[in-house]
């Protein structure tokens, strides 16, 4: 792996170690365990070098490992057969002469390992220089030593051979314990169905179709499934072929990495759902319209429009009062539900306790309440005094001039003049009313609306200090967790792809 990948995964298990540590409040406390364990052990591998390649036999009692491993070795090394049924400790064969190191932190015992290189024919086995293979405790063990051997060294390997027989194959335990939990790592995963030799005739194939059928259930179907014998040397060769490949590519390791690190990504964004919205500031108008409503506001604003429309000249100004305590908690509880929908537990339960109470509403809404102007009284630059002049000067010109085709005054004809300006002047009164009542109305209107918005700042700025705030610490919290999961899933030059494994407990994926 080159140095650019080491900085990268460096950097990727710096995040998640960020994301565990601001997730502890809120993470599932065996998912912040088996975490940073996980951690632990690529920052170990990372330390220890990946210049090896780990090739690791996992299987159940009478398997076959020992045998198979001593099949891909050429070495008779591990004990198998009737001297040691079940494998007890670790057992490593090495193409490397500078593994020792990661052998020790392996806790493979010294009586216990054997190098390759020092066999007469090394020369031979050049294709797999670097390759570590070891032989695992039977998984299926009922000493927990060795299960606790079997998780430590699983995050490490870069090559996963598992052994299986045509007894034990279908095994609830080693698919519910193991196989399900390596969704995502089909690429460095090969499963080898031993001992076919001691299959009837015909009834290879059904076992090696049926082991086939149950991985596609696990979720792993594209796992190569190899037919071997150990004991015969049946399969031997295509999977040294195998490795051999693995080897050359020099990218298990890498790859190994990558899937446990994406891995305990997905888990983690499983609790830090996409879906939560974590940025308020939008839904603030939204949330204040219906405290504003629950206030009379609306009402209020029509009040004062009306009021307008009419003059302005009676009637005290209405006052802006908080909502009740009732209906204060209601509506805290429901903006509660709306902002938590998409959230986990631990941190709906966050964000409820933070939330302020209705008696705290009620203090920063009585507080609002006051320092909303009303528009009250006559609106300034509208008047009615043209209108009573041009009234007066009508009613004065008619009245003149019947007084005139009366012949009291004036002459006949001045008196259809005047009858005829006054009638005029009465039609400019008319439209002068009209106009003054739709200035009116228009500032009722506006005043209305003027009162809204200063009731709607006042209100948001309430709500803010009371609901949006004191969340605002768990959102952000939330926010970071999800964006360094995302970040590890889809670091840069690589697209994003959902996996099948994004709903499984990382805790469950460690069996």
């Amino acid at each position: 792996m080159g140095t650019d990948n080491e900085a990268l995964y460096r950097a990727q298990v710096a995040d998640l170690r960020k994301a565990l540590e601001i997730g502890k409040a809120y993470l599932p406390v065996e998912l912040l365990k088996q975490g940073y364990e996980s951690l632990g052990a690529i920052e170990k591998r990372l330390n220890l070098g990946v210049g090896h390649t780990i090739v690791a036999l996992a299987g159940g009692t009478g398997s076959g490992k020992s045998s198979t491993f001593n099949a891909i070795s050429g070495l008779e090394f591990a004990d198998v057969g009737v001297r040691r049924p079940t494998t007890a400790r670790l057992a490593a064969c090495t193409w490397s002469s500078d593994a020792t190191e990661l052998l020790d932190w392996l806790e493979v015992d010294s009586d216990r390992r054997i190098s390759r290189d020092t066999a007469l024919d090394g020369e031979d086995q050049a294709a797999l220089n670097g390759m570590i293979l070891l032989d695992l405790p039977d998984h299926d063990s009922v000493a927990e030593q060795h299960r606790r051997i079997v998780d430590k060294v699983l995050p490490l390997v870069d090559v996963l051979i598992w052994i299986v027989d045509p007894q034990k194959y279908a095994d609830e335990a080693l698919h519910a314990g193991y196989l399900r939990s390596l969704v995502g790592s089909e690429a460095s995963m090969i499963v080898a169905l031993n001992q076919i030799d001691t299959i009837p005739s015909g009834g290879q194939s059904a076992i090696s179709t049926d082991l086939k059928r149950l991985l596609g259930l696990d979720g792993l179907d594209a796992v190569e499934v190899r037919e071997i014998s150990a004991k015969q040397g049946t399969g031997i060769a295509a999977l040294r072929e195998d490795l051999r490949k693995a080897v050359a590519r020099r990218t298990m390791a890498s790859r190994r990495l990558e899937d446990e690190l994406t891995k305990l990504a997905r888990t983690i964004s499983r609790h830090v759902p996409a879906s939560v919205e974590t940025k308020l500031d939008g839904s603030l108008r939204a949330e204040t319209d219906r405290y504003l409503v629950a206030a009379g506001v609306p009402a209020i604003a029509d009040e004062i429009s009306e009021h307008t429309a009419q003059g302005g000249v009676a009637g005290e100004p209405p006052a802006v009062k908080a909502p009740s305590l009732t209906a204060l908690a209601g509506l805290r509880g429901r903006w509660i539900e709306r902002i938590t929908i998409n959230m986990r537990e631990p941190f709906a339960k966050a964000v409820a306790a933070a939330t302020g109470s209705a008696q705290d509403l009620h203090d920063e809404l009585s507080k609002a309440a006051t320092e909303i102007p009303i528009p009250w009284g006559r609106p300034n630059g509208i008047s009615r005094t043209p209108i009573i002049v041009s009234a007066i000067a009508s009613a004065l010109c008619v009245a003149l001039g019947l007084l005139a085709l009366t012949g009291v005054i004036f002459t006949v004809i001045l008196g259809v003049v005047l009858v005829a300006v006054g009638i005029v002047l009465g039609g400019m009164t008319m439209g002068l009313d009209r106009s003054y009542r739709a200035r009116l109305r228009r500032a009722g209107r506006a005043r209305a609306e003027e009162f809204r918005e200063s009731a709607a700042d006042a209100f948001g700025k309430a709500l803010t200090t009371a609901l949006f705030q004191p969340i605002q610490g768990v959102l952000d919290e939330h926010d970071r967790i999800s964006a360094l999961a995302f970040g590890v899933q889809n670091p840069p030059g690589r697209a994003y792809e959902k996996s099948d494994s994004d709903e499984q407990e990382f805790a469950e994926s460690r069996g």
